[in-house]
C-alpha cells in the first residue's frame, strides 16, 4: 500500500473509510505502523493548511499482545562470533559493538567512526549526529569486548574510518552466511541489542545506567521489557564470551593506548591494543 492508492483524490477528500479499506489486507502490526505514517502525513497537511481534520484520528489502532523480548542465547552468540572471526574477521568489531555495547546496528553503527572509540578509557562516544535520539551518550566497553577487539586487531582489522567496513547489502549477505554457519535458524531483528540490554540488566541490575548507555528514554519500559529476560547465570556466561584460546583473566589497558595511525611503510597497522 502506498499513497498512490489515493492518487485520484485530493488529500482533503480522503476519508477514514478509504484508509481502512486500503489497510484491510495487512496484519495488525503492519496496519498500526502504516497508520502512524498516515497520521504524520495528514498532520503535515493540517500544518500546511491543506485540511483541517486528520482522518486517522477517527480510526482505532489495534491492541497488540506484548511479546516477551527475544534474545540470542549464550551458545548462539558464541558460535556466531567464532565463525565471524574465522570467515569474515573484518566484521568482528561491528558485531562486538552490537552484542556487547548495544549500539544500534541500523542508524548508529553504520555512522560510527573509529575516532569515537576510546580504548584507553574503555568507552565509545555516541555523538548526537550518530545517535538515534540525537543525544550524546557514553557506552562502556566490557573486558570480553576488548578481548574480541584484540583478536580483530591480530587479524589485521582496521582501526580507522568507519566501524562498519562494507555497505548494508554486503553486510546482510555475509550475516546470512554467518548465521547459517553458526546454526542459528531464525535471526532476531534487533537481537544483538536486545541481548545486550537483557544480559547487562541481569548482570549489573542498574536500569537507570542501562537507559543512559543504551540510549533508551524510559526506565520503566526498559525494566518491563528486559527485567528477568535472562538468568543471572546466563548473564555471567554472556559477559565471559571470549575468542577461542583467550583466557578469562581481566584485561588492563595502559593510559597511553590510542587508536593507531596507518604505518606509511606498510599496509599493516600497529595493534592499538598492544598495551593490554
Amino acid at each position: 500500500m502506498a499513497m498512490r492508492d489515493f492518487r485520484d483524490k485530493l488529500v482533503v477528500e480522503i476519508t477514514p473509510q478509504d484508509i481502512n479499506k486500503a489497510l484491510s489486507g495487512f496484519a495488525q502490526s503492519s496496519r498500526n505502523a502504516k497508520l502512524r505514517i498516515f497520521r504524520a502525513v495528514f498532520n503535515l497537511g493540517i500544518k500546511r493548511g491543506y485540511l483541517t481534520l486528520n482522518p486517522v484520528a477517527r480510526l482505532d489502532f489495534a491492541e497488540l499482545e506484548t511479546k516477551e523480548v527475544e534474545v540470542f542465547s549464550v551458545e548462539q552468540t558464541t558460535a556466531f562470533l567464532n565463525v565471524t572471526l574465522e570467515m569474515y574477521p573484518e566484521l568482528v568489531a561491528f558485531y562486538v559493538f552490537a552484542f556487547f555495547c548495544g549500539i544500534r546496528p541500523n542508524g548508529e553503527l553504520e555512522k560510527l567512526d573509529w575516532s569515537d572509540v576510546h580504548l584507553a578509557e574503555k568507552q565509545v562516544v555516541i555523538r548526537p549526529r550518530v545517535a538515534k535520539t540525537k543525544r550524546r551518550r557514553f557506552v562502556d566497553i566490557s573486558d570480553n569486548a576488548l578481548a574480541w577487539l584484540q583478536a580483530y586487531a591480530l587479524r589485521g582489522g582496521s582501526f580507522t574510518g568507519k566501524v562498519r567496513p562494507c555497505d548494508a547489502s554486503l553486510l546482510t549477505n555475509r550475516r546470512r552466511i554467518l548465521q547459517k554457519q553458526a546454526g542459528i535458524e531464525n535471526w532476531i531483528q534487533q537481537g544483538a541489542r536486545h541481548s545486550y540490554c537483557s544480559y547487562w540488566l541481569a548482570q549489573f541490575e542498574d536500569v537507570n545506567r542501562l537507559v543512559l548507555q543504551s540510549g533508551h528514554t524510559d526506565a520503566d519500559s526498559m525494566s518491563e521489557h528486559y527485567h528477568r529476560a535472562v538468568t543471572k547465570t546466563d548473564a555471567k556466561r554472556y559477559w565471559s564470551i571470549r575468542p577461542p584460546g583467550e583466557s578469562a583473566k581481566d584485561l588492563h589497558i595502559s593510559a597511553n593506548v590510542r587508536l593507531c595511525e596507518p604505518n606509511l611503510g606498510s599496509r599493516r597497522q600497529q595493534n592499538p591494543l598492544s598495551g593490554i
